[in-house]
């Protein structure tokens, strides 16, 4: 039996799609279906569970060292076992290092030339194989790990995202989908509502595909794309912040929720997951209790 240790597989570049250039890319990284480890080949297998992330070491830029980094997944082991996607912003932090280098030109040149970037795997010491490392392995109030599927195939979902807080949920609906949303014989499936907060139409991801699912399970799934800055005359959706921070005649600060009541009226009857930036949070919790609209549970991932 190999030594426990901490074990890096180079993954190729498979993908490098940019959404908004300079801010938002897509990238794919995906592992080989064996690697050797003093000699011996273990097999590489998938099973992080949606709402997960992966280890890797992508370079810094401001550091010009590798760097290790978590990554949520945006797809799932399900359908795309060991092609690891994830959605990626530069977060203009003065002392950013690995978020600006996923939108330089020497990613879209690794794509090219099939590139590496190092992925975390783990020893299986029961099986003797190699499994892809995953952040988290049960569900907690501070991740987005999917329920099992006993559970969310019987639950009424509301995630909201913020930017690029997409990413676990489009892993939770590419899972849901393949399972029909949890549809069976005597049972309507999961309830699952998505709200997706962005600056202008170029930083929408998978906008498309998401508009094709609701068509295609209208009982199970509703897309409400949000326009906070700009967007053009023939937009049908929403426009505007979500959650606002407003002050009353006495002076003090008030959430209002009105804006997302207006899309999702009976929040107090769903389960609500967000992901988003910590602000986002506090005051989403803020109104709950301000409007006495306590969801049936609450859980966030935020950066």
């Amino acid at each position: 039996m190999v030594k426990r240790q901490e074990l890096f597989v180079p993954a190729v570049i498979t993908k490098a799609h940019t959404f908004d250039p300079g801010e938002f890319r897509k990238i794919e990284l995906t592992l080989p279906h064996e690697f050797e480890v003093q000699g011996k080949t273990y097999p590489i297998h998938d099973r992080m569970r949606p709402g997960t992330a992966f280890l890797a070491k992508p370079m810094g830029v401001r550091t010009t060292r590798f760097r290790r980094r978590m990554y949520t997944r945006s797809n799932c082991a399900f359908t795309a076992a060991r092609a690891l996607e994830t959605i990626i912003n530069d977060t203009h932090h003065e002392k950013a290092d690995t978020s600006p280098w996923w939108q330089t030109e020497e990613v879209e040149k690794l794509h090219q030339i099939g590139g590496t970037i190092d992925v975390r795997v783990d020893f299986d010491d029961a099986t003797s194989e190699l499994v892809v490392y995953e952040n988290s392995y049960q569900v907690e109030p501070t991740n987005l790990r999917l329920e099992v599927d006993a559970d969310w195939s019987a639950m009424r979902i509301l995630a909201i995202a913020f930017s690029t807080g997409i990413t676990p949920f489009l892993s939770h609906l590419r899972y849901m989908s393949a399972f029909n949303f949890g549809r069976a014989t005597q049972q309507s499936g999961v309830q699952f509502i998505l709200v997706v907060s962005v600056r202008h139409p170029r930083q929408l991801m998978d906008h498309q595909e998401l508009l094709d699912l609701a068509h295609r399970f209208p009982e199970n799934f509703r897309y409400h794309p949000v326009l906070t800055r700009e967007w053009p005359d023939s937009w049908n959706f929403g426009r505007g912040r979500i959650i606002r921070m407003e002050k009353t005649e006495g002076g003090e600060e008030q959430v209002n929720l009105s804006p997302l009541l207006g899309l999702v009226t009976d929040i107090s009857q769903f389960h609500v997951r967000m992901c988003g930036n910590a602000s986002a949070r506090d005051q989403l919790v803020h109104g709950f209790h301000q409007t006495g609209n306590a969801p049936v549970s609450f859980r966030a991932e935020v950066w």
